[in-house]
């Protein structure tokens, strides 16, 4: 405490004896080296003494007060006794001569002021408990008296707590604070001669605030207009009750932005974003909120693109899954839509604004960019919203350009797709791992130009074609999967270089294996199971010489039907596992060829319009059980070492081509 009389002067007797000490600096009793001094104040009862001022008469530039605990530090004090001075309004003075060694730290356990001497004070100011909006503080006075407390966010204070009733021991209540803030408070009253005695500033930091329930469901709404995204919420049934609430939006890659300047009433719970820009990806939030500002946490929905054109580079990767399409997402001229490996995309069953190509279903739309890098373990994954088991739920993917950089389309999940699920018009492109199922189409490739290798897709519940190529130069489908699909490949050209080589494939379909009008081709190392169907059929060929089947094995109840065009047909075992075959291998062009070293078995008729001179076999394959079956041979069977090289028939055999 400090009162209106501290800069009194000192007694004489305390003067005289600093001016004698003053003129002894010359005599030695100063020295040019330097020592320390700590220790702690206390009063006669053991308490700390805060805030009182402590120096030497011999360096008194350097003054220091106690700290909290009553501790205090003096450095670079002269070597030698120096005479401690320790001042405060509340006690007696206290002076001592200690002695400072050169270099080395003095430590006094303590040091007691006589507080009998030290009339009006008010002492034992603690802050005893904190909470998020109060505080209470308790104190002690040398008599009866009546206190005021003056507190604020400053040591300006502004705001008084007045006691009601005077006494010795006090507590106060102070309330109606702000959580996690920073107050200074004093405590003071005036005497009888109406002399104000107060304390020195004490501060404290209030407690987070009790934080309201958050709102128990969020959701967005369906899309009535352009650029306008609603936000429905449920609240909270249980825990601290909100005051209001509120709304956040969070562009992709972006901060989380306010969308209200004031809290929603409390009675709201939809709220419509009027402010959100088109054709970008975004996420919201609901926070509720108390009397006193403090949130609970968020409430996130799902990122949503909103109706429009991606007009800049955008990421997105997992932790933005699930992503909702309400509308068709378009990807301009010049601008890139790279979706990382986990990314899941959720599509409603119809467009919002009948836009696009589809009217009815949502697409997406590459004009620019798109790269699909998903991973084995981590595909990128295209399902209904709703959890539709309808085969037309989306019109799926459209990449329509490869002036901006070539798309890609690697491990990627599609379900539910009118049309194609992908279709691609560009010159360039990459795929791979492209799973497609339970839609009507599967892949549509039309005028790729450049080489393109398609490894390890696959197509399974296809109504109709589940790869389709129309005029591409140089196309590899290579370890991909076909199962129970309309058609597993046709392919037309215009071309005779351009080339198509299917190898390594399964192909299980209800009506055609291979079909088309090839430039060159190459079937090598192929399984087709078509029991009621056709396995290839070749309408032409515009490359007389470079047209190859080869070690391909077929189950259909018709093997190889070839209209037009040079074919070499070897190594392969076309059989119809029934018995029940039309034809092995058929040709109906006016060449008469002989296809040698085929095995064929199960057919009304073997060979039509063709025959076979050297190598040619009809007999059980015997083809081994499995789970799946997949027409492997037995150890013990004939076409083990039957074709041209002496080594396996078959789909499993080893081809030279």
């Amino acid at each position: 405490m400090f009162l209106t009389d501290k800069n009194k002067a000192l007694p004489v007797s305390l003067l005289a004896l600093f001016l004698f000490l003053a003129t002894l600096s010359g005599c030695g009793l100063r020295q040019s080296q330097t020592g320390s001094l700590s220790s702690r104040i206390i009063d006669a009862e053991g308490n700390a003494v805060v805030n009182a001022e402590v120096f030497s008469i011999f360096a008194e530039q350097e003054k220091v007060l106690s700290g909290l605990d009553g501790g205090f530090y003096l450095s670079e004090l002269p070597a030698g006794l120096n005479n401690i001075v320790i001042l405060h309004a509340d006690y007696a003075l206290e002076e001592r001569q200690i002695e400072i060694k050169s270099d080395e730290a003095t430590v006094l356990e303590s040091i007691r002021l006589d507080r009998a001497n030290a009339p009006h004070r008010i002492s034992n100011v603690v802050v005893t408990s904190v909470a998020s909006t109060s505080a209470t503080i308790s104190w002690q006075t040398y008599r009866s008296v009546i206190c005021n407390v003056d507190y604020g966010t400053t040591q300006f204070y502004g705001n008084l707590y007045r006691e009601q009733r005077a006494g010795i021991e006090h507590t106060a209540v102070i309330s109606g604070l702000l959580p996690e803030t920073v107050y200074h408070f004093r405590v003071q009253y005036l005497d009888e001669n109406a002399v104000s005695h107060f304390t020195y500033d004490f501060p404290f930091k209030t407690d987070v605030a009790d934080r309201p329930a958050p709102v128990s469901a969020i959701k967005l709404l369906p899309f009535t207009s352009l650029s306008v995204i609603e936000v429905e919420w449920v609240a909270a049934t249980s825990g601290q009750p909100a005051s209001g609430y509120n709304i956040f939006r969070q562009e992709k890659g972006g901060e989380w932005i306010k969308l209200n300047e004031n809290a929603i009433d409390a009675k709201s719970r939809r709220f419509a974003d009027k402010t959100v820009e088109s054709g970008i990806f975004c996420r919201y939030a609901v926070t509720a909120v108390n009397q006193f500002t403090a949130e609970s946490e968020k409430l996130v929905t799902e990122m949503v693109f909103v109706p429009g054109i991606v007009n800049r580079h955008v990421v997105l990767t997992a932790v933005d899954s699930p992503i909702k399409l309400y509308s068709d997402l378009v990807i301009a001229a010049g601008v890139s839509l790279t979706v990382e490996a986990g990314t899941e995309f959720l599509i409603s069953e119809t467009d919002s604004f009948a836009s696009g190509l589809d009217e009815q279903r949502i697409e997406i739309l590459a004009h620019g960019r798109i790269a699909i890098q998903g991973s084995a373990d981590a595909p990128v994954v295209f399902a209904p919203l709703d959890g539709s088991g309808r085969r037309d739920h989306w019109a799926g993917i459209k990449i329509m350009s490869s002036l901006s950089g070539i798309s890609e389309v690697i491990h990627a999940q599609m379900f539910g797709c009118n049309g194609f699920a992908l279709d691609v018009s560009a010159t360039s492109v990459r795929i791979a791992n492209l799973h497609v199922s339970h839609s009507y189409h599967g892949l549509l490739l039309n005028g790729v130009r450049e080489v393109l290798e398609l490894d390890s897709c696959n197509f399974s519940e296809i109504a109709s074609v589940a790869l389709e190529l129309k005029n591409c130069r140089h196309t590899i489908v290579s370890n991909s999967q076909f199962s129970n699909v309309h058609t597993g490949i046709t392919s037309t050209t215009d071309k005779a270089d351009d080339q198509i080589v299917v190898k390594k494939c399964e192909i299980y379909s209800r009506d055609t294996g291979i079909r088309g009008l090839f430039g060159r081709s190459k079937m090598v190392n192929v399984l087709i199971v078509s029991p009621d169907g056709k396995g290839i059929h070749c309408l032409n060929a515009l490359n007389a010489r470079e047209n190859y089947i080869d070690h391909v094995t077929i189950d259909a109840m018709r093997g190889i039907e070839i209209d037009s065009g040079n074919f070499v047909i070897e190594n392969n075992i076309v059989v119809n596992h029934a018995s029940k075959g039309v034809t092995g291998i058929g040709n109906n062009t006016i060449l008469a060829p002989e296809y040698n070293f085929n095995n064929v078995f199960g057919f009304t008729t073997a060979y039509v319009g063709c025959s076979s001179v050297t190598g040619g076999l009809a007999v059980d394959p015997k083809f081994a059980a499995g789970n799946p079956y997949d027409y492997r041979l037995m150890a013990e069977s004939s076409l083990k070492l039957q074709d041209r090289y002496g080594s396996e028939m078959g789909r499993y055999g080893v081809s030279r081509l």
